[in-house]
């Protein structure tokens, strides 16, 4: 009688006389290596695809374990049945398949029960798999399982199913399974694991080659429509045409968007139902597995297909995958159907279609982005007060702006002052950058103006039409103060301030009024939040200091002589500096300005007396006087006295 415990090689081995002869007992066999075992691996999940291959690994384990229970019944004769079932295990670690560890054994033949949980340890089947393929999403012992499965289902006399549910095939730390009858089962098996031991091998081969068939179709219609989508490119023609092809290839709707899902082109008799639309739909609010998908496609970049059911206006099913260039998402294109599903095929030329696309906007980019250039270059040459401004007009007329109309000059200066955002400074200012010429011309085309930029690193020109202005019914204030506002910057890492112009009406004064607009952003840039816009007529004379001295240098010369009574002002609510500014304005008439502060004669007196004592300033000198009016001005610049 014979115990699996004690089951040996030498127990099974034996050499025959003929060389070239191995035997288990009486039946000839043969000896592999796990490399060799590894290629076949390879080669099949290659030809067949990973589900078809699991599949006949599965299968071809199934019939190796039946088979190899009957020899052992043959060959020995057994102290139980339970032995028999546990020589199967033991037959793993004596092949060098694996080493089987259970750590749950509930068997009992005679009342058909069969409950095992264990360790693969070493799984020469995963190991393999790892040398040639990268991690799976799922178990990939295929091997052992069907071996398993046939092996218990032919000792019990009863159908075993087993199933592996760690793996280092997939990124556990050991293999791991579970053995059952398919009562105990019950509905935690999936149906195609009870049957597939059933399936032939030719069955596999003939869905072999009607796949292979399948992929030669798809992949002649892909060459055919990337001919046809470079065709498109190298004759210059756009988005359009490229949705009207990809449509009319595939039968069904085509939409592209940017990357706001905003419709940008499309074809077919439901292109105009953007994806912006149906994320605004309050039902599509509520549709939480459609929002991941959703985000799944921006997380990963990968195509999904979304169900748009009632009650949207136009139900139809939706393939969308991102167009992606240099890592940057520029957009989404769409197939849609209203009825019917989509194939093997259409994800494929859709995904092509993308990447077609995706050089496209390259080309409209680089396009753009050399014109924009072009202007720029020509805006700065205004700037210039030795440039020949009217070779540069006629110039930029060709272009089709015309510089004969009065202009204000706007400078936007940003600098990096938080350090939590992830990205680069180059890269903010690129996107910010973007982003104010984007609102600028909205607003311009809106109102059917078109405008003039350059861009610096950290800054950007720009020529803004008085009429544009004036058609917004907006001071050009405010109208800076609205391109701010809706700029939104990251996080407070970036401050962004505005300085503008006085209206410039004729172009030999341009440079006059850029050289205003940039002293108005340094004084702008001192006061912050408190005034981001600032006009060059706000700074009035200071213009002339700020030619020779830097603004820094200014506030600091208005606090040397003002500073202790901006301080008790801050500190105490008085209004000194208040009452300074209306005593020159009144021309240094004490009954004039007592009566516009509403205090009396005697009040007065008291708060020049005390003016006097904090700051040791006599306002009846004239050289003070103009001292202190020059330092008040700063401070009313810089905004920190509100008059």
């Amino acid at each position: 009688m014979t115990k699996a415990s004690t089951m040996s090689l030498k127990d099974l081995v034996q050499f025959g006389k003929e060389e070239g002869e191995f035997f288990l007992r009486d039946r000839r066999m043969i000896l592999t290596s796990t490399e060799a075992w590894g290629q076949l691996c390879r080669d099949l999940i290659v030809a067949l695809g990973m589900e078809r291959a699991k599949r006949f690994l599965m299968r071809y384990g199934w019939k190796f374990g039946v088979s190899e229970a009957q020899y052992l019944n043959d060959m020995f004769s057994w102290d139980d049945d339970l032995e028999w079932i546990l020589a199967g295990s033991k037959m793993h670690s004596i092949a060098g398949r694996v080493f089987s560890t259970p750590v749950r054994l509930n068997i009992n033949k005679s009342e058909g029960l069969f409950d095992v949980e264990g360790f693969w340890v070493n799984s020469y089947e995963a190991l393999q798999y790892l040398k040639h393929f990268p991690l799976y999403h799922e178990p990939v012992c295929y091997f052992l399982v069907g071996y398993a499965s046939g092996y218990c289902t032919e000792t019990l006399g009863k159908k075993v199913i087993f199933k592996e549910v760690e793996c280092i095939g997939k990124g556990d730390t050991r293999c791991r399974y579970v053995g059952k009858t398919l009562e105990k089962w019950g509905k935690d098996i999936s149906e195609d694991l009870i049957d597939y031991e059933q399936e032939k091998i030719e069955d596999e081969l003939e869905l072999a080659y009607k796949r292979i068939e399948k992929q030669k179709e798809v992949l002649n219609r892909v060459t055919t429509l990337s001919q046809e989508m470079t065709r498109i490119i190298l004759q210059g023609k756009g988005l359009d045409d490229m949705a009207k092809i990809l449509g009319e290839s595939l039968h069904c709707g085509v939409i592209i968007e940017n990357h706001h899902f905003e419709r940008m082109n499309g074809f077919g008799d439901i292109s105009d139902d953007s994806l912006k639309r149906i994320m605004e739909h309050p039902y599509f609010l509520k549709a939480g597995h459609q929002r991941d998908k959703i985000n799944k496609m921006l997380a990963e970049r990968c195509t999904v297909q979304l169900e748009i059911n009632e009650p949207y206006e136009l139900p139809h099913i939706r393939l969308v995958t991102p167009i992606v260039l240099r890592n940057q998402m520029l957009g989404f294109i769409s197939l849609l159907k209203c009825e019917g599903a989509f194939g093997e095929l259409e994800p494929v030329l859709l995904e092509r279609s993308a990447n077609t696309c995706a050089i496209q906007m390259l080309n409209e980019r680089t396009v753009t982005e050399t014109e924009q250039r072009l202007k720029g270059e020509l805006l700065d040459e205004l700037f210039n007060p030795t440039a020949d401004n009217h070779s540069v007009s006629r110039r930029l007329a060709y272009l089709g702006y015309d510089l004969s109309q009065p202009h204000f000059v706007f400078v936007f200066q940003f600098e990096i002052v938080g350090n939590k955002v992830l990205m680069k400074d180059n890269e903010i200012s690129t996107a910010l950058s973007s982003k104010i010429m984007q609102l600028l011309s909205d607003q311009a085309e809106q109102k059917g103006f078109r405008l003039l930029f350059s861009t610096r690193l950290d800054c950007i020109h720009a020529l803004i039409p008085e009429a544009l202005v004036d058609k917004l019914k907006l001071t050009v204030r405010e109208f800076g103060e609205t391109m701010i506002g809706k700029l939104d910057p990251l996080d407070d890492s970036v401050n962004v301030v505005l300085g503008i112009s006085e209206v410039c009406r004729e172009l030999s004064s341009l440079s006059k009024a850029f050289n205003g607009a940039v002293k108005a952003t340094e004084i702008a840039k001192m006061k912050r939040k408190n005034g981001q816009v600032t006009l060059s007529s706000d700074i009035r004379h200071l213009t002339i200091l700020l030619d020779a001295r830097r603004p820094e240098e200014l506030e600091q010369y208005s606090a040397n002589l003002l500073g202790s009574i901006y301080e008790y002002d801050q500190k105490y609510g008085a209004e000194f500096l208040k009452t300074i500014y209306y005593y020159f304005e009144n021309e240094c008439n004490l009954h004039k300005t007592a009566r516009m502060l509403n205090v009396s004669i005697s009040g007065m007196r008291y708060r020049l007396e005390r003016i006097k004592q904090l700051s040791d300033i006599d306002l009846s000198n004239s050289i003070s006087r103009f001292e202190v009016q020059l330092a008040l001005e700063i401070f009313l610049v810089l905004g920190k006295v509100n008059v």
